[in-house]
């Protein structure tokens, strides 16, 4: 079975350990975590608020490679914290070699949400193609699940977005009749396939999108509309999530 759970809040929590999941937070926290791993991140830890990055980054051992705080409330960069959640900051001459200690308002939690599940992935619009491949390969080991991270614990059309194009990348690689989809994976699957050629315009139609554009960040969406751009299969592991580039 293959699902879309358009919130957190959705999530079936006896359904995970056998499931692989992907968490969504196109706008911007996943666009983000993939740009600075495919930019040259050791790996993204994730953080429910910022209060546990501060802690994380004074406990930090001096002889571990460089540690970066980076996040997010009302979209715009935490007071003290090195960097915010757009992924034009994650450059490699800033982030290469580096671990970066994350907390966003909405994507962070999401991932925090689904510990326990079998495999963890960090989706988006960026890495769809690639995330897709690797789900493939594990479609009869249980579930496979995305879920949308939603904004201020609202629907987030740009997560459907990115999950529908996941989904469209499965899809075009295998037509087996017995691969059952729910139907908020279809309304993902069809949402996206209605814009998938004017991405960029997409995405500032939701309230996410809107969001950014008010607080003077509309050129993101332009980042996080770049389909494919950076072939990475990003996985989190244990707890707090530590995401780095799978070698699968």
């Amino acid at each position: 079975m293959i699902d879309v759970a358009v919130l957190p809040t959705w999530l079936d929590a006896a359904a995970l350990a056998d499931a692989q999941v992907v968490v969504l937070d196109v706008l911007r926290a996943s666009s983000t975590i993939v740009t600075a791993l495919a930019h040259g991140a050791a790996e993204v830890r994730l953080f429910a608020n910022p209060e546990a990055v501060r802690t994380a980054r004074q406990a930090w051992p001096a002889a571990e490679a460089q540690a970066i705080t980076g996040g997010e409330r009302g979209c715009l960069k935490i007071s003290g914290f090195d960097l915010g959640n757009s992924p034009a900051e994650y450059t490699p001459d800033v982030v290469s070699g580096a671990t970066v200690l994350l907390s966003t308002t909405n994507g962070t939690r999401a991932a925090l949400a689904v510990r326990g599940a079998r495999d963890i992935y960090i989706g988006c619009l960026l890495n769809a193609e690639a995330t897709a491949a690797t789900l493939l390969a594990n479609l009869d080991r249980g579930h496979t699940l995305l879920v949308a991270a939603g904004t201020d614990g609202k629907v987030a059309l740009e997560d459907l977005l990115g999950a529908g194009a996941i989904l469209w990348h499965i899809l075009e690689s295998t037509y087996r009749a017995d691969l059952a989809l729910t139907d908020t994976a279809w309304l993902a699957y069809h949402a996206f396939g209605a814009v998938k050629k004017r991405l960029p315009a997409a995405l500032r139609l939701g309230a996410g999108g809107q969001n950014l554009i008010r607080a003077g960040l509309e050129s993101d969406l332009d980042r996080c509309a770049a389909l494919n751009s950076q072939p990475i299969v990003a996985q989190a592991h244990g707890d707090p999530p530590r995401v780095m580039r799978s070698q699968k």
